[in-house]
Formats: structure tokens, sequence, C-alpha cells
């Protein structure tokens, strides 16, 4: 999270506490999304569907013509947040604490809103709050394949080795809307991205040797696959597989964070602003995710 400020008559205590709120709060979250920092008014996602199976040619022709085929692009409107904290003469005189405790915990509530807002993309990716370029929830069993196919990305597993395995399975014999097949696994490892209420899980999952008493090897764990607990997601049972090499979540910074402390000429109380803009988003084709949708 990269942060701006325009300070005035201020110690550098004060800042060094706004980072100090800033990094109290988990940043993990960030490492499964698409981070954009893109200074531009409108962010478009262009969902290049891809090129169809490449046919046989002959030399003494010209190549077959193939037209780029997109699908409907989507867009992505960041929405602005802002506070200002005023804090009386006097009341910073009697407990001058106030005046570098209070810095940290505006650096808190920033880092904090930044999560709870890219965590609604994977709390709705069940439904068509958050939506891929054929209108279905980001995690589906029918997302629509060139030609009339279908393909999914969704399972209802609960999280064990056994589902793990269920995900990879899916990644590696996932297709794009031409329908071409690709491997998802050879591109590189994976995050597994649970809420606090499966962590132990997940250790278990992907953190044994071997899946029983049998002493058979537990091949979850042979995939790369990082765990990301993250207390911003709504539902205790709900988890998601997200290909570190091509994720489908966005996260776009459209201003950082920018502090900005003063003096108010007429109460002479002190003025503690900070404003930002962001956006969560999925792009517009869901490739590179597996969610798991658990009653």
């Amino acid at each position: 999270m990269a942060t701006n400020f325009s300070t005035s008559n201020v110690k550098q205590t004060v800042v060094e506490r706004f980072f100090e709120g800033i990094h109290s709060v988990s940043e993990q979250w960030a490492q499964a999304y698409d981070y954009r920092r893109n200074d531009i008014a409108d962010l478009r996602l262009s969902p290049i569907s891809g090129v169809s199976e490449i046919g046989q040619w002959d030399p003494n022709s010209d190549l077959p013509v193939q037209e780029l085929e997109a699908l409907t692009p989507q867009s992505v409107a960041y929405t602005s947040y802002g506070v200002q904290v005023r804090v009386n003469k006097y009341d910073a005189k009697d407990v001058p604490e106030s005046t570098t405790v209070l810095p940290q915990r505006i650096g808190t509530a920033v880092a904090s809103t930044y999560s709870k807002r890219a965590a609604t993309v994977l709390n709705n990716a069940f439904s068509t709050a958050t939506t891929s370029y054929d209108g279905l929830a980001l995690c589906a069993t029918n997302h629509t394949v060139k030609g009339g196919s279908t393909r999914s990305n969704k399972l209802t597993t609960a999280l064990d080795a056994s589902a793990i395995m269920a995900g990879i399975a899916l990644f590696r014999k996932w297709v794009d809307y031409q329908g071409l097949k690709f491997d998802v696994v050879a591109m590189g490892g994976f995050y597994l991205v649970v809420p606090p209420d499966l962590e132990e899980a997940a250790g278990q999952a992907i953190g044994s040797a071997v899946t029983n008493d049998q002493m058979q090897l537990n091949m979850a764990g042979s995939y790369g696959i990082d765990t990301i607990v993250w207390n911003q997601l709504t539902d205790t049972n709900n988890y998601f597989l997200v290909s570190k090499a091509m994720s489908p979540l966005i996260f776009w910074e459209r201003s950082a964070p920018d502090l900005q402390i003063d003096i108010d000429e007429d109460s002479k109380a002190g003025k503690y602003s900070v404003d930002f803009a962001i956006a969560p988003a999925v792009n517009a084709i869901p490739d590179g995710i597996v969610g798991y949708e658990v009653a």
C-alpha cells in the first residue's frame, strides 16, 4: 500500500505511528490479488477470450485469418473514502499521547477498510453480485464456452486433502472460453484462502506429509500451496484456491492514502485528515480460481 503525506509541524513519530497502524492489519490478502495502481478515471478490463485452435497451413498460400474475438469489457469504478478527526487544543495538551495514538488508529482504520472492501469479491463469489463475462457468479458450475459447452470452477466439498485434490484436478483440465485446454497447475503454485474457522483444517489438508494411519502420501501438500487466513471472509465454511500465476481477483488502488495534519486557524484544533480511492473487482474471465461453497 503506497502512502502520500502532506504535513505541517508534525513530528516524525506521528508519521511512524500512522505506518504502525497500517501494518497492524494483515495485508497478506493482497498476495492473492492482481493489485493495480492505474492512475486513470475508469479501469476497463478487456476479456480477450483467447485464440481458437490453430489449424494446418499451406505455406504456398496466405495464413488463415482469425478475427480477434473479445467478450464484453468490464468497467470498474472506484469509490472515494475519507475522514477528518479533530482534536481540541487543550485535550491534546492534557493528554499528549493522543496526538501520536490517533494517527496509529487512523492507519489501522485505513488498512482495515482496504481489507474489508477487498474481501467483498470473495464474499460474493457465489452470487451474481460478483459476475464474470457471462453474467454468472465468479465461481460457478456452468461458465459458458464457445460452441455451447460449459466449464466449472466451483466445488462444494468441505476442506480436507481430498477437496484440495479435486480443485487441483479442475485446474489440470481447465479450458478457456475458446475450449482450449491448459494446465493451470503447471503455471505455478496456489493460495488457499480461508476464514479463521478453517485455519486448522487448512493446516491438516496441506501441512501433513501423510493422509491417514496407513501412512499414505498426502499429495495435496506438494503443489506449492500457501495459506492465507482472512478474518474478513464472512462465511465460515467457504474457501478458495487461487492461482499465483493468473488470479482473476482485482484490487485497484486509484489513489493511495493521503494523510494531512494541520491546525485549524480559528479553533486551534488539530486536524487529522486522510482520504483514498479504491475498488475491488474480478477479471472478466474466471480463469485461475476454484471456489468451494460448502453448505
